[in-house]
C-alpha cells in the first residue's frame, strides 16, 4: 500500500514538471535590461547570488520543481525512519512475547509437589481441648 502511495507521489511530481514548464512559457515578462520580450521569470535564491554560475538566478519552474522534489523526498525520508521505528518495535515485542510464551509453557509443564502434607490440627487434640478451643461448654 505505501509502495502504491508512493508512485502516486512520483506520478504528481511528473505531472507537476508539465505544469511547471507550461506556467514558465505563459509567464514571460521583458527583460528590462536587455529589452527582449520572450525572456523568462527568473528567481534568485540567497547565497546562491553570490556564485557566479547563479547570479542571473534560476527559471520560475526549476525552483519549484525543486522544492517540490525536496519535500517529496524529506516526506520519502520521514517514512523510511517511521517503517524502520516500527519495524524494530515489533521484532523487540515479538521477542519479548516468545520469551513470555517459553516461560509461560515452563511453568505449566513443572510437576506439582507431592510432598505436601495436609494435617487436620482437630484429630490430633482431645475433646477437652476442643471445646477451649471452640468455646463449647
Amino acid at each position: 500500500m505505501k509502495l502504491l502511495k508512493y508512485f502516486l507521489f512520483i506520478a504528481i511530481l511528473i505531472a507537476s514538471l508539465f505544469f511547471f514548464v507550461k506556467l514558465d512559457s505563459m509567464n514571460v515578462i521583458g527583460d528590462l535590461l536587455t529589452l527582449d520580450p520572450s525572456s523568462p521569470i527568473k528567481i534568485q535564491i540567497p547565497f546562491l547570488v553570490d556564485n557566479p554560475n547563479f547570479s542571473d538566478g534560476f527559471e520560475v519552474w526549476v525552483v519549484l520543481l525543486a522544492t517540490l522534489s525536496i519535500g517529496v523526498m524529506v516526506g520519502f525520508l520521514m517514512a523510511l525512519f517511521q517503517i524502520i521505528s516500527q519495524k524494530s518495535e515489533l521484532i523487540r515485542t515479538r521477542s519479548k512475547s516468545k520469551k513470555l510464551q517459553l516461560e509461560l509453557d515452563s511453568l505449566r509443564n513443572q510437576a506439582i509437589n507431592d510432598d505436601i502434607e495436609i494435617t487436620d490440627e482437630l484429630e490430633d487434640l482431645d475433646d477437652s481441648e476442643k471445646s477451649d478451643l471452640f468455646d463449647i461448654k
